[in-house]
């Protein structure tokens, strides 16, 4: 019958409203701990987002597939039986079905979606993403670094993107061999030659011989063009010797000789 039928699929829609709920906290849950998970191990954020889909889609195909009349009975223990009964003669239009279908309808008005709830597992999801929620909120706010290891998932994946590669006849973005030019330029560049370079050093220049050092000439005087006419610095005109010194100064430079001749 029509009733009993809609009836059914009523029935099997709350259901599926309460294990969408129950799948979704769970992943959510999933969720969180994951992001946890890649922010110690370093890993990129797309793992968790597919980890959660994936862990999604699963648990809602397999908790659907668990729907039954059992299920509905174990939770309204009122409707013992009864239901089975009434899916079994769906078909029958007697007086004894039509009665049994009356019954049955009239019993499940009085039954809500919350009968098929699990308040303290919903209490529990609830707390653990709350707390969950707090420690990420946390590390964020306060910039706290918590990536203690290498990301284990960086090879395989790499190594998994290159197979691919090989068999769609493409390279992976960075894999391929003239990755590394763009950065480091052309490898040629880096190929040493075969010429040789001799340096000598002179191991005269830490004790220089004063006794070599020849007596400046007013010409490479750097101040014996200033002064202007006539008043030329280191000039005999202006009270020096030919040599561009004074008597005075021509007479240090002698002692200082003497003495470095010994």
């Amino acid at each position: 019958m029509q009733p009993i039928r809609s009836m059914f699929n009523e029935v099997r829609y709350e259901l599926v409203k309460i294990i969408l709920l129950n799948v979704f906290l769970s992943t959510i849950i999933l969720f969180l701990l994951a992001d946890l998970v890649a922010l110690i191990f370093n890993m990129p954020l797309w793992y968790v987002i597919i980890a959660a889909a994936l862990y999604f889609i699963i648990m809602m195909a397999f908790e659907v597939r668990k729907i039954s009349i059992r299920h509905v009975e174990e939770k309204n223990p009122e409707l013992k039986e009864i239901l089975r009964t009434a899916k079994d003669n769906m078909n029958e239009d007697s007086l004894m079905a039509h009665a049994l279908f009356f019954e049955v309808l009239e019993k499940m008005k009085r039954i809500s979606s919350g009968t098929f709830l699990d308040f303290k597992k919903l209490m529990i999801k609830i707390a653990t993403i709350f707390t969950l929620a707090i420690v990420l909120v946390s590390i964020a706010f306060f910039n706290i670094n918590v990536a203690k290891f290498d990301n284990p998932l960086e090879r395989p994946m790499a190594a998994i993107s290159g197979f691919l590669g090989g068999l769609t006849g493409t390279e992976p973005e960075g894999m391929g061999g003239d990755a590394g030019a763009e950065v480091f330029g052309d490898p040629s560049l880096a190929n040493l030659g075969k010429d040789q370079l001799v340096a000598t050093v002179n191991p005269s220049l830490n004790s220089p011989d004063f006794n070599s050092v020849d007596p400046a000439s007013p010409a490479s005087d750097p101040l014996s063009d200033l002064g202007g006419e006539g008043g030329a610095f280191n000039t005999p005109e202006g009270g020096y010797s030919d040599s561009g010194l004074s008597e005075r100064d021509q007479e240090r430079s002698y002692n200082y000789a003497k003495q470095t001749q010994g």
